[in-house]
């Protein structure tokens, strides 16, 4: 409960001896009266009336005659001036005061009947006059400024102006995109033993089937989970199974109880440009349905995702982005401006939480679409996930000078070996890609399929060569 001090009515005051009080000012329409006090003498100026005698006359005021005095100023009235302030102190007439009325003191004509009391009078009434005018416009005015009229009085377009109305969403804007493709990106909670986690995935058919990180649906382990729900854009909530996993390539898909969803469109990554604006959709810590945006910062990235023992997990080929990714974006959707899916994020760089930033810092990674969706019909349709495969194994260059993929060893009867690089060859192209170093040799071959035909190029003994290499499975 809050404490509430004295209201008003409860609060003892004294009333100000210099305000005037509304209710003693006028009674029954009639002003109020007080003493006169006659002028002080003046030097130079003529003689003042004699003293009066008998009843004195009285001085009629109201409401803002006078301004309010100021302390410690002599009044020629003998009193301090008083009133509402809403007019300026009266200045005293110029010469002796005006006679009262019968006593034949001086007048502008040299003679005769006194006007002092007229004019002051007039003053009176004429300033009653203006306070009941002023209440009235201040009345109105107030009245105005809370009708359902006074919006009426701010011109349109000015800043005052309040506007209800939204911009349409125009076509290829994030506002269209992300309206079009939130109902396709879905929240993902897995239990596994004791451990839990959460991530993102993206609805690939009505039927309920769901592609997302094999990260996620193994909560860092190594098996898939025991528990999975899937939490939808509609706010339903549905259980889910494991369909499929693959750790290397970071690839899962489950299948949702609930059917009738809505696809996510399915686009390319072997056209992307660097720059290209991207939206990124997800669950970052759980809060469903983020929107993010960015560009293409860099095309075939090679990525190496890391265990929970700390292991090389796989090698990913990535498009790199600075559109937002933090934790529990993983499984979600990169798109294009048309809203097509060209990625799915998969994994951000950070500084650590010993250097203060452990979330992101505009360096998120997403696997290209051709890659995720070739292993995700895979598991689909229940077969071994193939990849491709040179038919080597390589290890870093021992020349910092001469960056590129040294080859320790060649598969006997693989693909390199049939295309005749030698063992020691140091690999330096893929097509025309440049391989600097044995990661990217790796990720660059993953990227394709088994059958495709590459171009390597090569050094051995100092001397540069081609082959040209039909890839192989593993």
């Amino acid at each position: 409960m809050t404490d509430r001090g004295p209201s008003d009515a409860q609060t003892p005051h004294d009333p100000n001896p210099y305000a005037p009080d509304s209710r003693a000012d006028l009674h029954d329409g009639h002003a109020e009266s007080r003493p006169f006090t006659p002028y002080e003498n003046v030097p130079g100026a003529a003689a003042p009336p004699p003293p009066m005698t008998g009843p004195q006359p009285t001085l009629p005021y109201g409401p803002g005659t006078y301004g309010p005095g100021t302390q410690g100023t002599s009044s020629p009235y003998g009193q301090e001036p008083y009133g509402t302030g809403a007019f300026g102190v009266a200045q005293p007439p110029a010469g002796p005061p005006p006679a009262p009325p019968g006593t034949g003191g001086p007048s502008s004509n040299g003679g005769g009947r006194g006007r002092g009391p007229l004019w002051i009078a007039l003053i009176a009434i004429l300033a009653l006059v203006a306070g009941v005018v002023g209440g009235v416009i201040g009345v109105v005015a107030t009245r105005d400024s809370t009708s359902s009229s006074s919006t009426d009085v701010v011109a349109a377009g000015s800043p005052s102006a309040r506007v209800t109305t939204q911009p349409p969403a125009k076509p290829g804007s994030v506002q269209d995109v992300a309206a079009r493709t939130l109902p396709a990106v879905v929240s993902i909670l897995v239990t596994v033993g004791r451990e839990s986690g959460s991530g993102s995935g993206v609805v690939l058919n009505s039927d309920g089937t769901i592609l997302t990180n094999n990260h996620v649906v193994s909560a860092g382990g190594s098996t898939p989970a025991q528990e999975v729900l899937v939490s939808f854009s509609d706010g339903t909530v549905s259980k889910a199974r494991v369909i499929g996993t693959d750790p290397t390539s970071d690839i899962a898909v489950i299948k949702t109880e609930k059917t009738g969803l809505t696809p996510i469109p399915i686009g390319t990554s072997d056209n992307l440009s660097v720059g290209q604006d991207v939206i990124a959709i997800g669950s970052p810590l759980g809060l469903e349905g983020t929107v993010t945006t960015g560009i293409i910062s860099a095309l075939n990235r090679p990525v190496s995702t890391s265990g929970a023992d700390g292991s090389t997990e796989s090698v990913i080929d990535a498009i790199q982005t600075d559109a937002a990714i933090n934790p529990g974006n993983s499984g979600g959707a990169l798109v294009n401006a048309s809203g097509a899916l060209i990625g799915i994020n998969t994994a951000i760089a950070t500084l650590g939480a010993s250097e203060g930033s452990s979330g992101s810092i505009g360096l998120g990674f997403a696997i290209p679409i051709d890659q995720a969706m070739r292993v995700a019909n895979q598991l689909i349709k229940g077969e071994k996930v193939t990849r491709a495969s040179l038919g080597v194994n390589v290890r870093p260059s021992t020349d910092a000078t001469q960056p590129g993929a040294l080859v320790a060893s060649v598969v006997r009867g693989g693909s390199a070996a049939q295309a005749g690089i030698p063992e020691g060859a140091l690999i330096t192209a893929v097509d025309d890609r440049k391989i600097p170093s044995s990661e990217a040799l790796v990720a660059s071959i993953r990227s394709h399929a088994p059958g495709d035909t590459v171009k390597i190029t090569y050094t051995d003994r100092g001397r540069q060569q081609t082959a040209t290499v039909k890839l192989g499975s593993s």
